[in-house]
């Protein structure tokens, strides 16, 4: 899908830990041994499948844990905003805890800000709506999440809004000013370390020179901006996003493109990135089979 709006759910259960939603626990997660977590395939067609959630770790830190690629269609709304719309969940607790509600707001608040800036989302209804809403505007199912929740705390989703959307203009600073070859100073080892966490090895110098230019503009094309070798607005907005390898970039682009099929896209990142190419799925596809067969 192009996501062209986001949409707040909350869980409707006194459980804020993140295992209970998301499994297998990776070493973060903590283990449920209920094995009732969401992100599973369901043969009667009830499995729910949202993009991200906002809970606790097992070490009581909260945290946003994404289970589907923001680019793709998830079944979260019981509607028809599930074609365009990202959805991501807030794990309840007993929905008096004013110091956890603070911290997963903010949390909640943080992420849309970041999916504003991907996908150039204006912070205003009906581009941000929580469920109860979207059955308002028909377009989602019956829930009254969130707003059996954040009036309790005195937020609405009007607040919501006007909060991401002060975030927003806070985060276009005068520390990411614009950049190009032949710029030296803070700014650009702050350029030169942002791309660096995205897989490119660049020495931190200072020195906007021709390998900080390359690395740019690879990154540019990679995430579908004008490759100039300019850092502007939009590319620092990328740049400060959630971590993505170059692979994954690529991955990600090649599912766009047509190149490749999510379930590709699945396989690699399960058993490894591998260069995207019609000849390297024969070898995602035996890791895949000698991974079933081990499970039996």
């Amino acid at each position: 899908m192009i996501p062209t709006g986001i949409m707040v759910h909350s869980t409707g259960a006194n459980n804020p830990n993140l295992k209970r939603y998301v499994g297998p626990d990776d070493g973060f997660l903590g283990n449920n041994p209920n094995n009732n977590h969401w992100n599973q395939y369901k043969p009667d067609g009830s499995a729910k499948c949202v993009h991200a959630f906002i809970g606790k770790l097992a070490n009581g830190e909260i945290a946003t844990y994404q289970t589907l690629p923001w680019y793709m269609r998830g079944m979260h709304a019981g509607g028809t905003a599930n074609t365009n719309y990202i959805g991501f969940e807030i794990c309840e607790d007993g929905l008096n805890d004013k110091n956890y509600f603070d911290k997963v707001y903010k949390e909640a608040v943080e992420l849309t800000v970041t999916l504003c800036k991907i996908y150039n989302i204006k912070p205003e209804k009906p581009n941000i709506i929580c469920h109860s809403e979207g059955k308002a505007m028909g377009i989602a199912s019956a829930h009254a999440d969130v707003m059996h929740w954040f009036p309790k705390h005195g937020k609405s989703m009007d607040t919501f809004r006007d909060d991401v959307a002060r975030e927003l203009n806070n985060t276009v600073a005068p520390n990411y000013p614009v950049l190009k070859k032949g710029d030296k100073g803070e700014s650009v080892k702050t350029l030169q370390n942002k791309l660096n966490t995205f897989g490119y090895n660049l020495v931190v110098d200072g020195d906007f020179g021709n390998k900080t230019e390359t690395a740019l503009k690879d990154f540019q094309s990679k995430n579908n901006l004008t490759a100039d070798g300019i850092c502007r607005e939009k590319t620092w907005a990328i740049l400060n996003s959630p971590f993505k390898t170059p692979e994954e970039i690529t991955i990600e682009n090649a599912v766009k493109d047509g190149v490749i099929t999510e379930i590709d896209y699945w396989l690699n990142a399960l058993y490894g990135k591998i260069a995207v190419s019609k000849e390297n799925l024969k070898l995602l596809m035996d890791t895949y089979h000698e991974v079933c067969q081990a499970a039996k």
